[in-house]
């Protein structure tokens, strides 16, 4: 399976439909639950860091993870980044195999912060089964040092990985969309699609 993290209303769903592939998409909010299964799209509507990953384990070839952006973004009061530290400190506990996140998460000024983090907690217990094949993730643009601190730990892992800014608008979509993109890969070198 395709496992996607924070899936919304299924965009990153609704692409891997074009290749006939299905995801199965964790996401908390009604109404973009509500969206996807509408569309026809795999859903569990659940709270991404309260949900057990032992269920994916030795079942999942591909994960995809674009974690809420509200606490990272211009249009927000952009906590993320005065919380930045303690996201880096989860994502290497969660790494280790360790969940530290309470203790955490009552250090953050914006709780959401953390939810960057969680994409770790699923890939370590992936990785134990030799899991996944491939990685997509994709953030507002100052979440790349996050990114790049996954990818050493994936690196660290067997994966060849690729971290950048890339703008939608180069790839056909008619607005200008900055992203910090995390593309990672057990079986081929990782690298951004030509524009």
């Amino acid at each position: 399976m395709i496992l996607d993290l924070f899936a919304g209303p299924g965009g990153w769903s609704r692409a891997l439909t074009v290749f006939g592939v299905q995801d199965v998409g964790l996401e908390w909010d009604e109404w973009a639950s509500k969206t996807r299964r509408a569309a026809g799209l795999l859903t569990v509507r659940t709270d991404v860091a309260r949900y057990p990953t032992w269920p994916f384990v030795g079942r999942t070839r591909g994960l995809i993870a674009s974690p809420p952006c509200q606490a990272w973004s211009t249009a927000g009061k952009r906590l993320g980044l005065l919380d930045q530290p303690l996201v880096h400190e989860a994502v290497d506990q969660f790494a280790a195999g360790r969940d530290t996140r309470a203790r955490l998460v009552a250090r953050c000024r914006d709780e959401r912060s953390l939810l960057a983090a969680e994409p770790m907690r699923y890939l370590h217990a992936l990785n134990t089964a030799g899991e996944p094949e491939w990685v997509a993730m994709e953030e507002v643009p100052d979440v790349l040092p996050l990114w790049k601190q996954y990818a050493a730990v994936l690196r660290a892992w067997g994966f060849s990985v690729w971290t950048g800014i890339l703008n939608a608008a180069d790839y056909g979509v008619p607005q200008t969309r900055r992203r910090a993109i995390l593309l990672a890969s057990r079986v081929r070198t990782a690298q951004p699609p030509a524009p």
